[in-house]
Formats: C-alpha cells, structure tokens, sequence
C-alpha cells in the first residue's frame, strides 16, 4: 500500500488538507549507468485496462522476451495472473505476423482483443486487422467475424453496454464474399460476443468505403472517397427505418477535415465534430437537421485535438485528448473531472494519466511519471482512499528518474518555428560541447513529445553520454493544417532541412559540438537519415536507418495497388520528383558512414528497400566495413515485437556510434 486519500465522497472537503506524500523516484540507479539490455526491455505491463466491476486487469504483459495479453486479478489474495495469448497466436498458414494492439473489456466476462498485420490477399500484400473475444470462464478466444473477413475486419462501431444480457457489437468489415471490385465496400455486421454468431446489418455499397453509428448502435452514415481523383460522397440518415440520402459529393482539400459528424449520442439528435475549419482542429458540437458544425466545445491555440470519448451509455461526453509538450485528457464526466483534479494535485499537473476506471467510477487506474521518470501503475480506491501499486512500467528501474527531457523551439533557416523534444545526458550534467543524435519520428505523419516513450532509444543514448534531439519537423501532426499540409514536396529537402536546422540553434549556447553529430531514425526516420548520409555528410559523422525507404518509387509501386491510385498519390507520392529525393537513386553520393538495419519479416518497410540500397552502394564502390554496414535481423518486422531484435538493435547502434562519433 503506497498511502491513502480520503474517500471519492470527501474529494472536494479535502481540497485544502494537507496531501499524502508522493511517491519518492527510486535512486538505486542515480550514479550508476543502466545497462543497454535493460533499455531493450519491453514494459513490465503496457496498457493496462480495468474490467467494468474493477475486480480485473487486461494489459500486456513481458513474458519470454515477448510480450503477451494478461490477465491480472486484483484484491483476490489467491487468484494468479494468467496469459491470454502471444502475437503469434493468431498468426497461422499464409499469414505475416499479428501483432495484439488493443483490448477493450465489454463486459466483466468477456474481452475484446484487436489484432493486426499484413496478409496476402488479392495477389497483394495489404494491411489486415481481426478482432476476437476472450471469455474468463472458459479461457477460450472467439474470433469475430473472421469468415468472410478480408483485409480491414476490426472496425467495431458500437459496443453493447456492460450489463446487457447477451453481449454483441457493430463490427464493419471488408469481405472476399464479393467481387474483388468490391472488397474495399464494407459491410455491417451484428455478432454476438459470446458465440460468435453473424447477422448482416448493413450490405456493402458501392459508393461507401466507412460506416459509422450512432451510440444506440445505428448505421446512419456511410461515406467513400474516390480511388483515382479523392472526390468525396457521404450519404446519411436519420434512423434505422429511413433510407440513406447524398449529403456532400465534391473533392476537399486533402488536409480538410470534413465537417461530418464523428460522434452521434444516444437517445438524443446531439452528436460532436472534430475540425480544423479554423487551422486547428477542434471539438464542436454537432447540428444533425442542419448537417453543420456548432458551437466549438474544446480547442488548443496552436495544437490539434487528437480525439474525443463518449460516456459508456453513450449518453454524454467524456473526454478529449490533445497532446502539446506532452499528452493531455480534459474531462468532462464530472466524477473523473474531480479526480483528475485531485491527482493533479498530488502528483503534480501533467505527470498523472488517467488509464482506466470500473463501470461505478470507484476504482481508477493511472500512471504517474514526471519529465524523464520511468512511470508506475497505481489503482485508487475511491471508496476507501487507498492508492497501491499495481506495477512499474520497468521491474529493474522501477520509477527511478533518468536523464532529463525538455521541450524547446527553434527557428528553422526559413524562419518557421519547430518545436522539439531534448534528452541532456544525466552523468555529463553541466558539460558543454557534448555529442549530438538527431533523431527523427517515423510515419512523417507522427510527432514525439516528452512523455516517456516506450522504446526508449533516446533515454538509452543520453544514458551514454550523448544529447538527443527530436525536432517534430513540418509535416508532423498535431500542429494544424498548414503544418502538416507542409509535407508535400518537401521530402528529403525543407524536411530535411527542418533537421539539419536544430544543429547550429543547440551550438549557439556550447550546448553540443556541431562537428560531433549523428543522425539515427526508423521507418520514416530511416529515410531521413539514410538521406542525411547521402546528402548532408557533411553535417553528420555517421547515420543509422532502421526500416528505412531508400527507393521512393519502388515504395509507391508497392502501395498503390490497394491503397488506390489517389492513396498513393497522397502518400509517398506527394513527396516530391522521387527519384531525385530517393538516397538509393545517389550511392556514389554517400559520404558519412550509415549503419543500415531492416528486419526480414518487416512488410510495411519490404527489406528490399534496404538490400537494394546495399547493392547499389556496393555498385559505386562503397565499402561494407568502412563505408556502410549492413544488418538484417531475419525474424524482426516493421514493430520490433522481440526483446531480442531491440536490444540487437541497440547493441549495434551503439558499436557504431562508440566508432564513428564516440561520447
């Protein structure tokens, strides 16, 4: 037992009484070094999610260098935690790898568990998801709607609520029971949660390729757009006996939201939009006669809102979500409003995230963590006061804090104003001209911020004596439309610039050594630094691409096919002239040292990308051993879903750095 707070009835009485102390950050690691192979584990739990009576845990849990779905019983001094299922249980037969990436409780029997990967279907490899339901009675998984399912089957767009009698829910689908015409046109199916059995709610239609439903579990809208020019058609209705009517047909801006609603309430014609009509985007409220937005309910100047959550009955919202330096929930359920509020308090604003909570808002699970602090699980009990520990996200670091994580911005050569995250080196505390990583996020359509990142890669660098910088470059979401409309045709050139910008801005103060910096990145971030090696070696000692593109049009050829010729176009084909941005069009331009990695199994990222990239450098002259180096780990994919593949990886980043730009 960490300590007690008074009971959820007394919350606002104890306001103004003194706080129980906060839990004291771990100093078994504050002058010794943390191994690499401890940076390379996964989380002891991730995730963890409270059943609607509070009485279970689901999270994912670090078994066998994996990570595996649990089970955790709480408050039942003899009942043991148990696993639900590994990622590669539900890989089987032509399958790529399945990787478990959500789970959500629908009653106190049964959870719902999402899984995800790439699949060979339609002579192609495509983005799959499936979604199964798994019964603590008896400890068996129902696949849901797996017959029939092809490609996109884990789109649940309603939920019955917890205590309904026999539990089912909305899922949209893709299916390979029609023509492969009309495989991107999904359908709408009822299924019971506990059989798996299947009622058709809604056939699939030519014109739509996404449904959605209102909090009672109606279909009422249904929208596509087109595969080849990105025109857009929504159809809606008002309720499950009227027919569905065109609404908007035209072609919006790309980085448009479109004003549709996104979450329509139950029993009521009240629903909420997310849109950044104004820049920004915003919550608002919703005119479902009008078909037009409202009042703004939430917005953030200079941030967009990610997104927004509805209360379990449906009835009322609950929250938002938007992330500046770091991720933020306003509540607007008052029971969870007050004890955000309270925790805030205790632990300090910004450093407490509201995980989970049971159906009567009486227990409450969170993390805490300050900036740089490995974080903790705990449970409060609101009826008792009690606040215990569940787990730390690290069993070896507990919540010990490590190196210190900042934001600051910066002014790009073109004037625009980047904002980043800074990791400083823990045991260099007060040195100057210390060795600089710039590491960049994949996607471009990501962003970082100073919130403890799961893999850890800049924490692992700064505890060996390097600065890391994570500049969120244009492009990046979450900074509004004109930001991230900034992608286009600025791959490998103002985006890359945006990078090269924070060298000279973080010299100015004696900060680093300009003449001391490495660049390191995965997936996106791959692309960028492979890019650096071959365009901007003079600015960086060396370069290591994880998953990265080197050969933009190769990428496209390999999207287009299902992501439709508009997709591809507005993907990687918004880049820019990509043979003139792609680094493996250029080998003989490579002029730093790269340390290239790319996972065999990796089918977001084809590892063709970077054999191709080894051969062509090979083919100017380029020495493996001097001037690149070459590793493919066969068993790791785009995610890294091995211990053993993380920690190689930062094994070897860390030889290669130790070699060409030592700390």
């Amino acid at each position: 037992m960490l300590h007690r707070f008074a009971p959820f009835g007394a919350l606002i009485a104890i306001v103004a009484m003194s706080a129980p102390a906060r839990a004291q950050p771990s100093t078994e690691w504050a002058r010794k070094t943390v191994p690499i192979e401890v940076f390379g584990q996964f989380p002891s739990i991730d995730r963890p999610a409270l059943s609607p009576n509070g009485d279970l845990i689901a999270a994912k849990a670090r078994a066998d260098g994996r990570q595996a779905l649990a089970i955790l019983p709480i408050g039942q001094p003899d009942a043991k935690p148990f696993i639900v299922a590994g990622d590669s249980d539900f890989s089987k037969g032509n399958f790529g790898d399945r990787e478990i990436y959500r789970w959500q409780w629908i009653d106190n029997q049964n959870l719902l568990i999402w899984i995800r990967g790439l699949d060979f279907e339609f002579g192609q490899w495509i983005d799959v998801t499936r979604i199964a339901a798994y019964n603590i009675k008896s400890r068996k998984a129902t696949p849901l709607g797996w017959d029939g399912a092809a490609g996109w089957a884990g789109d649940v767009l309603w939920m019955s609520p917890p205590d309904t009698p026999k539990p089912h829910l909305l899922l949209q689908r893709f299916t390979n029971r029609n023509s492969s015409e009309m495989w991107a046109h999904p359908e709408v199916i009822d299924i019971d949660v506990e059989t798996g059995a299947v009622r058709n709610v809604q056939r699939s239609n030519p014109v739509v390729s996404s449904w959605t439903a209102d909090r009672s579990g109606v279909v009422r809208m249904g929208w596509a757009r087109d595969r080849e020019n990105g025109k857009l058609r929504v159809l809606y209705r008002t309720g499950a006996s009227e027919t569905f009517r065109t609404i908007l047909h035209e072609t919006p801006d790309q980085y448009d939201d479109t004003e549709l609603p996104d979450y329509i309430l139950s029993g009521s014609n009240k629903a909420y939009a997310l849109s950044n009509r104004d820049g920004f985007r915003a919550l608002y409220e919703y005119d479902l006669d009008k078909m037009a937005l409202g009042q703004k309910v939430f917005g953030v100047a200079g941030y967009d809102i990610s997104d927004a959550t509805i209360t379990p009955d449906g009835t009322a919202l609950q929250s938002v979500t938007y992330s500046d330096q770091r991720t933020h929930r306003v509540f607007y359920e008052p029971r969870l409003k007050e004890i955000a509020k309270l925790l805030d308090q205790e632990f300090g604003a910004g450093n407490v995230n509201l995980l989970s909570a049971d159906q009567k808002r009486e227990k409450i699970l969170f993390s805490f963590g300050a900036l740089g602090q490995v974080p903790a699980y705990y449970l409060l009990n609101t009826v008792t006061g009690d606040i215990s520990l569940i787990s730390w996200s690290n069993e070896t670091l507990k919540n010990a804090k490590l190196n210190p994580v900042q934001t600051f911005r910066y002014t790009a050569s073109d004037g625009k104003s980047i904002e980043a995250i800074l990791t400083l080196p823990r045991h260099r505390t007060g040195e100057k001209n210390l060795p600089l990583i710039v590491m960049p996020h994949g996607g471009p359509w990501a962003r970082d911020d100073a919130d403890w990142d799961s893999y850890q890669w800049a924490q692992t660098l700064a505890e060996y004596g390097y600065v890391v910088v994570q500049p969120n470059y244009r492009g990046s979401t979450g900074y509004g439309k004109e930001f991230g409309k900034a992608v286009n045709g600025n791959w490998g050139l103002r985006m890359q610039d945006d990078l090269n910008d924070v060298i000279p801005w973080l010299a100015k103060d004696g900060t680093i050594d300009p003449k001391r910096v490495c660049m390191v990145g995965w997936s996106y971030g791959g692309y960028a630094a492979s890019r650096a090696a071959q365009r901007d070696g003079d600015k960086y000692r060396c370069a290591v691409s994880g998953a990265g593109v080197h050969d933009l049009p190769a990428m496209v050829n390999y999207d287009k096919n299902y992501l439709g010729g508009y997709g591809a176009k507005m993907g990687l084909g918004a880049a820019g002239d990509l043979g003139a941005i792609s680094p493996a069009y250029h080998p003989e331009m490579f002029s730093t040292p790269i340390l290239i990695v790319h996972g065999a199994k990796d089918q977001r990222v084809p590892v063709a990308q970077s054999r191709g990239l080894v051969s062509k450098l090979k083919g100017a002259g380029k020495k493996e051993g001097v001037d690149f180096l070459y590793l493919e780990q066969p068993l790791n994919t785009h995610n890294l879903l091995r211990e053993q593949d993380r920690t190689q990886f930062l094994q070897e980043m860390k030889k290669f750095l130790d070699k060409h730009n030592p700390a």
